[in-house]
């Protein structure tokens, strides 16, 4: 009986110690997240490393994310959306062609040693190094955040010109969500037009559906919706008329895909019009009402489907920020993608009479405006990199070369190695027209057709962010192949 109760008190005791050796490396403290109070561990080790928060889930977030060692640093990510999109391959979502989960990658699979937040950013307060958050689940007290580096890589918005009804009646192609509106609108004209109460006029304009801006997004849904039309729609709706389908592609400037050489761009161009596209150039819209669109000539066409891809605007988080802008409403950032200039208070501007002290405070804020810049990065969309890397085109190839490139120089900066600029290499662009033809161009390679659909479909298969998405996505081609797109409405 004697031993048995030994027996107890030493584990008890054994229990104890280990308790308590835990509580030296680990704290239980209450967290204030709105009104809610949540208990977490807190590791006094990852309290030493310095605080990298991340704004925003792109090509440069995410690359950013995937890169930078969670061994040197505390990560923590905030995102209005859960999951990395693989813009590329959106236009083929919008069709059936390729189902939406394909392309998306949920964040908190990513890696490990980091933390997520889903919530967007209202405010940046640099003198305090400190961010303010609302969280984009519910509608509580805002909450801020601590930080000793800030990457701000939130993208941009769709560039409407400010011309009118565009953002009320037109359909964008940036987003999970917007792609699957644009499906389901598409199934929508389709299904109506074929309704025997239909009349004639409503049908011709249900058939009609037009694409303003004739960059790769714009060219490569006008591709993909053809395809559909041509494959699909004339089997599966035979009581739609189909030589009443029309698809058009008004470009403002002189030529469509302006990145492309002229040769490539008058293949793409006879492809079209071969098989039914109508691409119309130097035309401009004026004005966008629930059911036409009004050019500038005062042309007016009817459509059931308008999807305006005009290039990108600047987000409206940035527009708020207390940094220098280009034109176009980017960040702009040097060659190491640090925040060139940042507007500093009133107070840190002051002008006073005496020689020293002006001295001292030039000098004062001359240090503050170097710490801030050298702890605020910008890359992707929304950044305009000056120096060696002036009028980068905003794709997602400068922006994930961006990610992986701080991501190094933040390792490099923590290992005591020497930095280096940021140098973009030119991998080649491509675009998909339509009819398994695609246009693929390098500094040494021109080629379109076949050829260059298998290396397109290729490419982006090797750049799929997962195993998940390298199965997933040719399974879904090989599905479209073999039984057609999935036109269900839901």
């Amino acid at each position: 009986m004697i031993s048995r109760n030994l027996v107890k008190v030493t584990k008890l005791n054994i229990k104890n110690q280990i308790t308590a050796a835990a509580a030296t490396s680990l704290q239980v403290q209450p967290t204030a997240v709105g009104n809610r109070n949540y208990f977490s561990v807190v590791d006094k080790d990852k309290k030493k490393k310095p605080k990298v928060l991340v704004l925003g889930s792109g090509w440069s977030s995410f690359a950013f994310l995937k890169k930078l060692n969670s061994k040197y640093y505390d990560i923590t990510l905030i995102s209005p959306r859960n999951h990395f999109l693989f813009t590329p391959l959106l236009a083929s979502t919008t069709v059936g062609t390729l189902e939406f989960r394909s392309i998306a990658e949920p964040i908190r699979k990513a890696k490990n040693d980091f933390e997520f937040l889903q919530a967007q950013c209202t405010t940046v307060d640099p003198e305090t190094k400190t961010i303010e958050c609302t969280s984009t689940l519910h509608d509580t007290t805002p909450f801020k955040l601590q930080y000793d580096y800030l990457v701000i890589g939130v993208g941009a918005r769709n560039a409407t010109f400010g011309i009118p009804g565009v953002s009320e009646h037109a359909h964008f192609l940036k987003e999970l969500h917007q792609a699957r509106s644009i499906r389901q609108r598409i199934i929508y004209c389709f299904e109506s037009a074929s309704l025997p109460d239909c009349k004639p006029e409503e049908r011709k304009r249900l058939l009609s559906t037009i694409i303003v801006g004739a960059g790769p997004t714009g060219v490569e849904f006008a591709a993909e919706l053809n395809d559909l039309v041509i494959e699909d729609i004339a089997k599966l709706f035979p009581n739609v008329p189909c030589n009443e389908i029309n698809i058009t592609i008004l470009e403002a400037s002189n030529r469509i895909l302006s990145a492309f050489d002229s040769k490539l761009v008058d293949t793409a161009v006879k492809r079209f019009r071969t098989t039914g596209i109508d691409v119309r150039t130097n035309t401009i819209v004026k004005e966008v009402l629930s059911d036409e669109v009004i050019l500038t000539s005062g042309e007016r066409i009817p459509f059931g489907l308008l999807v305006w891809s005009t290039g990108i605007g600047s987000h409206p988080f940035t527009d708020r920020l207390p940094m220098e802008k280009d034109k176009h409403g980017r960040i702009i950032v040097d060659d190491f993608l640090r925040v060139k200039n940042i507007f500093q208070n009133n107070n840190n501007n002051k002008t006073i009479e005496s020689t020293s002290t002006t001295s001292t405070i030039t000098t004062t804020a001359t240090t503050k405006q170097q710490q801030q810049q050298e702890n605020i990065y910008s890359f992707g969309d929304c950044a305009s990199p000056q120096g060696n890397n002036n009028n980068l085109p905003a794709t997602a190839q400068v922006a994930q070369q961006e990610g992986y490139y701080l991501a190094q120089q933040f390792n490099n900066r923590a290992e005591n190695k020497e930095l280096q600029p940021f140098v973009f290499n030119f991998l080649g662009i491509m675009a998909y027209i339509g009819r398994m033809s695609s246009l693929f161009q390098t500094n040494s390679v021109h080629a379109s057709g076949f050829t260059a659909w298998v290396t397109w479909r290729s490419a982006y298969l090797t750049r799929l962010g997962s195993i998940r998405s390298k199965l997933q996505v040719p399974f879904d081609w090989a599905r479209t192949f073999i039984f057609g797109r999935d036109i269900s409405n839901f």
